[in-house]
């Protein structure tokens, strides 16, 4: 059974084929929001032309855009935003750029290219967000976070975030204030979020998609509202990476449609459980354990493998919260080496791009098997499993799908 999976996407953006023993009965997981059709041109002008009463008068405009560790395709959003304000009388000197990058790694001119396309670069001055310097403490929510947040953005009169609203692993759905909480916070107010407001309501936030009575999303919302981020741009994006929902406007307006059309849109029916699951982690590569830990819940009780396939050049995401930076160095709140799945045998990544110092993102050293790419690994289970009746799944995107 051949199956073709979208693969690399801020590089080589390709297709990749699995070929399955003919033996083995092979179930794709399609997810709910792959049956939409793609947005067009207009769709985005029609939605962005609502932010006009916002542009119109202006002086300062701050417009925020997420990295290479999420999908949007912020390049085919940018040119209606751009003609919009250029009809609202905005000249390009009044407009910047800034990666809301939170603790991740910045970016460089080759990034921002593939993020943001060739003509922002040629035409407007593009950030990176800096979460140890250059943030200014404006106040403390409820709970009690430091709202520390970047300088040049709180500088702005109009201030506007574009992201992809999907899944995340403790506040529901990643985008809304999210682009302000954490992405251009100071290390010290993630800090407190993701440490010590997590901790603290651990058993209610954690858990793909559990945006409901969720006290770090209600944080990160009050976060957004005192720094006054003005409109967000978000998107809900198929297993392509392509964008089929689109909403612009006051993020507080938004927050209810979004988080309900989402937990439909990515929604992944189940109705067996099996011996190999196939992650293919596509839209957020570069946090392929994602993948990893969503095919884990897809194993049999009596236990199976797992297949990871991230074969992308720049591995792993550089998290200066949650990485590792020497043999005994980690970020503030790393968790250390992952601790696989009571029901996985064993882990198995592919990818011709080996990382040792960053494999524990995915596991000990020990329960890891690294392949050169998806051939040598089916090979190897095809030789585990001989003789045996095998029940195989396909994740076309762990990283973004959910049960």
């Amino acid at each position: 059974m051949e199956i073709t999976l979208r693969h690399d996407l801020w590089n080589r953006d390709a297709t990749l084929s699995l070929t399955l023993p003919s033996s083995w009965d092979t179930h794709t997981l399609a997810m709910e929001g792959d049956g939409k059709e793609v947005l067009t041109k207009d769709d985005y002008r029609k939605a962005i032309r609502s932010l006009a009463p916002l542009v119109k008068g202006k002086k300062e405009i701050c417009i925020l855009f997420d990295d290479l560790s999420r999908p949007t395709r912020t390049y085919e959003i940018i040119p209606s935003l751009l003609e919009l304000c250029q009809e609202c009388g905005i000249r390009d000197e009044q407009m910047r750029f800034i990666c809301a990058l939170g603790t991740h790694a910045p970016l460089d001119n080759a990034a921002f290219r593939k993020k943001l396309g060739n003509e922002v670069m040629e035409r407007f001055p593009v950030y990176n967000h800096n979460p140890y310097e250059h943030c200014e403490m404006i106040g403390r929510t409820g709970q009690g976070t430091p709202v520390m947040i970047n300088k040049e953005f709180l500088a702005c009169d109009l201030k506007i975030g574009i992201g992809a609203f999907m899944p995340h692993s403790f506040c529901g759905f990643g985008g809304g204030y999210k682009i302000v909480m954490p992405a251009v916070s100071h290390i010290d107010a993630i800090e407190y979020h993701h440490g010590t407001l997590l901790k603290r309501y651990w058993d209610v936030c954690y858990g793909i998609g559990r945006y409901k009575n969720n006290p770090l999303l209600e944080d990160i919302k009050e976060c957004g509202k005192m720094a006054r981020l003005d409109a967000v741009i978000n998107v809900m994006v198929n297993t392509g990476a392509f964008a089929t929902d689109i909403y612009a406007g006051d993020p507080d307006g938004l927050y209810r449609e979004m988080t309900e059309k989402a937990a439909l849109h990515y929604s992944t029916p189940v109705n067996k459980k099996a011996d190999i699951v196939f992650a293919n982690a596509f839209g957020k590569a570069s946090e392929a354990v994602i993948a990893l830990s969503l095919a884990e819940e897809f194993l049999k009780d009596e236990g199976g493998d797992v297949v990871v396939l991230c074969d992308i050049e720049e591995g792993q995401v550089v998290h200066y919260l949650l990485g590792r930076f020497g043999k005994g160095t980690w970020g503030r709140l790393a968790f250390g080496e992952r601790r696989k799945g009571s029901k996985t045998k064993r882990i198995h990544i592919c990818s011709q791009h080996r990382d040792r110092a960053n494999e524990f993102w995915f596991g000990k050293k020990e329960d890891l098997i690294w392949h050169k790419g998806p051939e040598d690994a089916i090979a190897h289970l095809n030789d585990l499993y001989k003789n045996r009746a095998v029940d195989a799944l396909v994740i076309p995107d762990g990283t973004i799908q959910m049960v």
